[in-house]
């Protein structure tokens, strides 16, 4: 028997070895591990590992920019750790956070490790942080036979930027011609732009504080006939009155976004600059009583003209005895005429006054004017007849020179900041206080700040719409001061005639005076 015990219980070296148990996997309940996750509040993070062959060890290792040695060693973890045998210091942090450690891992077949309780904290982390990041904790599970399985839990945290925001601030300064834009949360790279609605350029704003973008013209230098400079904005650049501007936010790789728009005030208009309103102007009383054609509503007087009793008078010929500036199918007209048959006047119109005195007048150059947005130009509709000269007058210190030659007219603006009107003397005597917006900066009454010119050396072919660009003396100056004489606008037949040098048969029609923003 105990031989038979002893033989029969020997292998006769034919039996097949034991079967291994299967390796161990790693597997995330509700996804795929292989997958990236996004990192957000319950977030899958329960790893499901079997081991046939029964676990022996459960190694993790995390890869963080966020969860350092530092930051994991104060929650008492570590960048890598066995939690089948962890340190004493780690129990504590694993009991905390829900990890099995020790027994509950050694000799498990299954076992669920749920990685919540360490997301939490990784999302706050994160959130802090502001930036996107990629985190991994990386599993190695090894058996009793010593066999090992992988597998890692990769995280990415997006941060969720907030979209561009872009806004117009409401203070466009239209003297000035800027604005600001407020703007938020500008990604790197981006350009805030602006331009007129419908324009094809776009130009870029200037930071101009934290999250403040500044509008503003570009000036740009010339020098005038008589050698001045002057300058004017750039095209397209800074903001207008009567305008609709668009904004945008553009970034680094031209995508157009936080796109806004905003209107601007309408500007100021040009008393009646339609020549729509006409009355009398009354000189003298009684018997002596003349009523001079005036291109100005009742009551108003913004607009003038270098009218002569001599050249209105009702109760003799039309045909001879007209004013040199009157109302003509809504327009004003304006005629070159002879006074008493032999002294040239030419027709005019302007911002001012005129006052008589025997035969001859003062102009008082300037009118007071609100301005609340600068101009880019004057616009006016023109219709002229222009000749040669036929007439010179006897104290033209050029007499001689211009018979016979093109004739010239004009009309110019000027916008001054004077403390008193800028008097013109003319008539049979030699003319006094002459001045020329376009070769000084300055008269006695005070600044030139900006004029426009237009020259009209021959006839036009019916109404015409012209733009008289303004000039300015300086960058960015000052706005006229209030109360101050501020407009000057001045329409002549003929650009000579102060010095009764012209062309008698001159004649020209002026209509819908407006400013151009």
């Amino acid at each position: 028997m105990l031989a038979t015990a002893l033989f029969g219980g020997c292998s006769d070296g034919n039996d097949e070895p034991a079967v291994k148990p299967a390796a161990p996997t790693i597997a995330l309940v509700g996804a795929d591990i292989s997958q990236t996750q996004l990192l957000v509040e319950n977030m899958p993070a329960t790893v499901r590992i079997e081991a046939p062959g029964r676990i022996a060890s459960l190694e993790i290792e995390i890869a963080s920019p966020l969860l350092d040695e530092q930051t994991l060693g104060a929650a008492g973890l570590a960048a890598k750790m066995n939690l089948a045998e962890p340190t004493e210091a780690q129990i504590a942090a694993f009991e905390a956070l829900g990890f099995p450690y020790g027994g509950d891992v050694k000799g498990r077949e299954q076992l669920d490790f749920d990685l919540s309780g360490v997301m939490p904290m990784l999302l706050m982390l994160c959130q802090a942080g502001g930036e996107s990041s990629d985190h991994t904790f990386a599993l190695t599970v090894t058996d009793e036979a010593a066999q090992r399985g992988s597998g890692a839990l990769k995280v990415r945290y997006e941060h969720a930027r907030p979209e561009p925001a872009l806004a117009y601030r409401d203070d466009a300064d239209l003297w000035r011609n800027t604005a600001t834009l407020s703007a938020a949360a500008l990604p790197e790279g981006a350009r805030v732009q602006y331009r007129a609605k419908g324009a094809g350029a776009w130009n870029d704003a200037t930071a101009a504080a934290e999250g403040v973008y500044a509008i503003a013209p570009v000036w740009e230098r010339a020098e005038n006939e008589a050698g001045l400079a002057v300058y004017t904005v750039k095209e397209g650049t800074g903001v207008w009155a009567a305008s609709v501007y668009e904004y945008r936010v553009l970034t680094a790789d031209g995508k157009s976004m936080a796109e806004g728009e905003f209107a601007t005030a309408a500007g100021d208009a040009i008393p009646n600059g339609d020549m729509s309103a006409w009355s009398k102007k009354v000189l003298g009383e009684g018997d002596e009583e003349v009523r001079l054609t005036y291109p100005n509503a009742a009551g108003e007087s913004f607009w003038d003209s270098g009218n002569n009793v001599f050249l209105e008078n009702p109760n003799l010929d039309p045909e001879t005895w007209t004013p040199l500036c009157f109302e003509e199918d809504g327009a004003a007209c304006l005629m070159g005429r002879m006074a008493l048959g032999f002294v040239f006047a030419p027709g005019n119109m302007f911002a001012g006054d005129f006052e008589f005195a025997g035969m001859g007048g003062t102009v008082k150059f300037g009118k007071p004017y609100d301005y609340t947005a600068r101009p880019r130009a004057l616009k006016v509709r023109v219709k002229a007849e222009v000749g040669t000269i036929d007439k010179e007058g006897a104290n033209d210190p050029e007499k001689g020179e211009w018979m016979g030659k093109q004739d010239c007219s004009q009309i110019y603006v000027a916008i001054v900041d004077w403390t008193a009107q800028h008097e013109v003397t003319s008539g049979l005597s030699a003319p006094t206080g002459m001045w020329n917006p376009a070769a000084a900066t300055s008269t006695d009454e005070g600044a030139v700040l900006g004029y426009g010119v237009a020259d009209i050396t021959e006839s036009t072919a019916g109404w015409t719409e012209m733009e008289i660009p303004v000039n300015w003396y300086a960058e960015d100056g000052a706005m006229p001061a209030a109360g101050n004489f501020s407009l000057v606008i001045s329409c002549a037949t003929s650009v000579r005639g102060d010095y009764l040098t012209g062309c008698s048969t001159n004649s020209m029609r002026v209509d819908d005076f407006a400013w151009v923003y």
